[in-house]
């Protein structure tokens, strides 16, 4: 037996519009420092590949000194070089022109390690060691940092080698997006709540819903998102995982379809519950949803080690 419940987009956006996310923050992204025997073209392209990485996530107003776009040339407009370099002056710039956050970061080591094989030619590994830290421009706080660093020659053979220096400088630093993507749903996670007015239930299995995020909120087709079920014990609301989402389709500004992964059962009584409760409890008690990281295959080997 299939039910729905059926409202209309413009219903639906009214429906969860007190719920609605705020708009992306914005992030300004110094140029990067190079540790001493770390070349300009490289430390560059770990920069760039840090920026394109921060870009893909969807989730800030990035900004750099380079970029051709409406945040960079507000903020050139209100300083001078000197001034960007002076770390008070830099953040009232940047204030001025509504950045939340400023990303700084340092490239610490790209080398090539080489392997020479039994027939006499030659693999090529780069360790790559950069570091990333966010502050909050309004208060000079780090909220985030993190460094990174490449399997250290623990990879080897035709996983992560390359026939040249220069691919295997591209393999790593063509990990970045991932490790990006990592760090700001680690540190920045989007959140938001399943809306319990508009669901596909089939023989007591949530099979799609709807969530109060979108593009406003940097979600992309296929973003993947825990669901967390309420309860309450002696008075105080907790939440634990009940299942999990991925994004099919973005239906507006703060509105997405999701499939249910897993936890089917679990989701569709979690909303029965939900719409049991009064309006007050509903308000305290909402199901919540958080995004988390999409897993690689070379995720899942880094985690074990191999």
């Amino acid at each position: 037996m299939l039910k729905k419940i059926i409202l209309g987009c413009a219903a639906l956006a009214f429906a969860t519009a007190a719920l609605a996310q705020e708009g992306k923050p914005r992030m300004y992204i110094n140029n990067f420092t190079f540790a001493e025997g770390v070349t300009e073209s490289n430390g560059t392209a770990v920069y760039q590949a840090v920026v394109a990485g921060l870009n893909s996530t969807q989730r800030f107003e990035v900004a750099t000194e380079g970029m051709e776009s409406a945040l960079s040339q507000e903020i050139a407009r209100r300083s001078s070089e000197a001034a960007m370099h002076d770390d008070k002056t830099r953040n009232e710039v940047l204030m001025a022109a509504g950045c939340q956050y400023v990303l700084s970061g340092n490239v610490i080591k790209c080398d090539i390690e080489t392997t020479v094989l039994d027939d006499g030619s030659k693999l090529y590994n780069c360790i790559l060691s950069y570091s990333v830290t966010v502050a909050e421009v309004a208060t000079s706080t780090t909220v985030a940092s993190e460094k990174f660093d490449s399997n250290n020659g623990i990879l080897t053979g035709s996983v992560s080698s390359a026939s040249s220096p220069e691919q295997a400088i591209a393999n790593e630093v063509g990990r970045i997006e991932k490790n990006m993507e990592r760090f700001v749903v680690n540190n920045f996670p989007v959140e938001g709540i399943l809306v319990a007015s508009d669901y596909e239930v089939k023989k007591d299995k949530l099979v799609s819903c709807y969530i109060n995020l979108g593009s406003d909120q940097g979600v992309k087709v296929g973003d993947l998102f825990v669901v967390k079920g309420p309860k309450v014990v002696l008075g105080n609301v907790t939440y634990n995982e009940i299942g999990r989402v991925k994004v099919d389709e973005i239906v507006a500004g703060s509105i997405s379809q999701c499939k249910v992964l897993a936890g089917p059962k679990e989701i569709y009584m979690a909303i029965e519950n939900y719409l049991a409760l009064d309006e007050a409890s509903q308000q305290s008690q909402p199901i919540k949803v958080q995004a988390m990281v999409r897993e690689s295959v070379g995720n899942v080997l880094g985690k074990i080690g191999l």
